[in-house]
């Protein structure tokens, strides 16, 4: 077994890799900005180290050896551990502290990021970790310090604070709606309307809402999340069902459009589930309150429109 002092350097691990992957001695020194020959050195040095032949050499080009087959895909994942954990050490020096906020797809697409950088600028030295889940949330001992999350209204939920209640808007493109406009409640009937998978009830109750009695007929491909199907929409696919606050800066801007400002109030909401042990930590507070004022502004906004 080799001791320390014999392990290969990681320069020579490198230019291994580069060779491996382009089973060319020039485009791997033209990657690592080397001469041919020194990429030549450290193969020949790191071979001779080992004691086993890396790669067979042919009139035709090189490829890997049998020895080199087994060896490179060890030595490529252990040198992208090692430049996963020197640049998280490199990041983590430049905060204090770290948040990891889990949360929906959709509330992360395009609601939080598109306004995260406030927060970034607000409080520089406490980073935040975006990581997104869905659905109920049997087990907050977890790495995560807030967990976001759209729920059912009727029940309790333990370590849940309700940020906002969900109104869903009626959306679609401004192009489908040229091709078909919507002036009255009948000039429904003629489009189609994009399923919603985990909530397929919303296309009922929004039928109930407005006293609709035609049939819907529906896009032939469903979509689990509300991102998904504002890509939908702006493929002119059909009409959605989308929150308020996630679309209303479209709405503004004329990209989407809510016709007959038609809604639905879904009798789901918004929460903020925070563990006991951490809900009155520094970096907890500090962002659910500013997650609670941007999500007031948002929802003043709204009114105003």
């Amino acid at each position: 077994m080799l001791d320390m002092k014999e392990l290969p350097s990681i320069r020579a691990l490198r230019t291994f890799v580069a060779v491996a992957n382009h089973l060319s001695f020039s485009k791997a020194a033209r990657e690592l900005s080397l001469t041919q020959g020194a990429v030549s050195k450290q193969i020949a040095q790191l071979e001779q180290q080992l004691g086993q032949p890396l790669f067979e050499r042919h009139l035709n080009g090189i490829r890997l050896s049998s020895v080199g087959l087994r060896y490179l895909p060890q030595i490529a994942e252990s040198l992208e551990a090692l430049q996963n954990a020197t640049a998280s050490l490199r990041q983590l020096e430049q905060v204090d502290e770290v948040l990891t906020v889990n949360v929906t797809p959709s509330f992360a697409s395009l609601w939080l990021i598109p306004k995260i950088n406030s927060f970034a600028k607000a409080f520089p030295h406490l980073q935040v970790q975006l990581k997104t889940g869905d659905g109920m949330v049997n087990d907050i001992s977890t790495d995560n310090d807030i967990i976001i999350r759209c729920l059912p209204l009727a029940n309790h939920y333990e370590n849940a604070t309700l940020l906002c209640r969900e109104n869903l808007r009626l959306v679609a493109s401004a192009k489908l709606l040229q091709q078909r406009p919507i002036r009255h409640l009948d000039d429904l009937a003629d489009h189609l309307y994009l399923p919603q998978v985990t909530r397929p009830q919303l296309w009922e109750q929004f039928k109930t809402h407005h006293g609709i009695d035609f049939p819907m007929a529906f896009y032939g491909v469903g979509f689990e999340h509300f991102y998904l199907s504002l890509e939908a929409v702006r493929n002119q696919l059909g009409l959605a069902l989308l929150p308020d606050f996630m679309v209303d800066d479209l709405i503004a801007e004329q990209t989407l459009f809510n016709p007959l400002n038609s809604f639905l109030n879904s009798h789901y909401g918004y929460y903020t589930i925070v563990p006991h042990y951490k809900r009155h930590t520094r970096k907890v507070c500090v962002f659910t309150q500013w997650l609670t004022e941007m999500m007031v502004n948002s929802q003043d906004q709204i009114s105003e429109h």
